[in-house]
């Protein structure tokens, strides 16, 4: 789920031009925050070694050793992984999924597969995620067509055991709500360096400032100004990695006024000072 600082809201994917698909087994060795945003395809992430806390609409995981996430399309997330973490990671658009299951739009797969939990349907999960590994690593002759070949064995088993069916009037009012967060984000996105207040993005929506507060919250697992601060924070984080602008400058530039509050978050976030990171990398 790796973010850029220019696409942190609706996340574009990079499909394979063959598959039509994007998958990767990702090893790193570094704090990472991405922050909330979107994209229009299911997302499975399985974590090979490490730790790694999701937020997935109002609903937080904390992920280790052969947890396994998925993500529907258009569901708010972001993730925290820690040092030293592997996990594969598998997303497929939602056009690959129309094509062969009827009705999409009204289907939501569980998200949530804890290791600890046996189940006949979910070892055969797991083991559609280790075949896939195996054959992207080794790339025998033909391994593309196996790789396809698995990737609908894991669909068919996740949409006959893990899915369930919702009401076109439940999608609708989801939409409703998912795109007044997205008008949000979208706002942040362009402003964040700018002293913005609650009547402002309440306003946007012509709503009062609790109740935005209270819809935020309750859509996204944390406050408006937590958000704002984790984006202010990953944009802070790129340029410092980038520039050679002073830590008060940057703070500056990117609209961070509180350095006792910023600080404590940043080490939260990263595992360390700003200063320090910037020597390490």
């Amino acid at each position: 789920m790796p973010l850029t600082k220019d696409s942190y809201a609706h996340e574009i994917i990079n499909d394979d031009t063959r598959l039509q698909l994007h998958f990767s087994l990702i090893k790193d060795g570094h704090y990472f925050y991405s922050p909330p945003h979107w994209h229009g395809h299911l997302e499975i992430v399985f974590i090979q070694k490490g730790e790694m806390t999701a937020w997935v609409n109002d609903q937080q995981y904390h992920l280790h050793d052969n947890d396994l996430l998925i993500v529907n399309s258009r569901e708010l997330h972001s993730t925290k992984s820690f040092e030293n973490i592997e996990y594969l990671l598998l997303q497929i658009p939602f056009d690959y999924l129309g094509r062969v299951i009827s009705d999409v739009s009204l289907i939501h797969f569980q998200e949530y597969f804890p290791a600890g939990v046996t189940q006949p349907a979910k070892d055969a999960l797991y083991s559609c995620l280790f075949e896939l590994a195996r054959t992207y690593t080794e790339k025998e002759d033909g391994y593309l067509l196996h790789f396809s070949s698995v990737v609908y064995e894991f669909l068919y088993i996740l949409y006959r055991n893990y899915s369930r069916k919702v009401t076109p009037e439940a999608v609708e009012k989801a939409n409703r709500n998912f795109e007044k967060i997205e008008e949000v984000i979208q706002y942040v996105k362009v402003n964040y360096r700018k002293n913005i207040s609650l009547n402002d993005v309440s306003g946007i929506l012509n709503l009062s400032p609790e109740y935005f507060c209270r819809m935020f919250k309750k859509h996204t697992g944390q406050t408006f100004l937590e958000y704002l601060n984790a984006i202010r924070l990953i944009h802070f984080h790129q340029d410092l990695l980038h520039t050679d602008y002073s830590v008060t400058d940057l703070m500056a530039r990117n609209g961070i006024t509180n350095y006792k509050v910023f600080i404590r978050t940043f080490k939260e976030t990263y595992g360390t000072t700003p200063a320090k990171l910037r020597i390490q990398c």
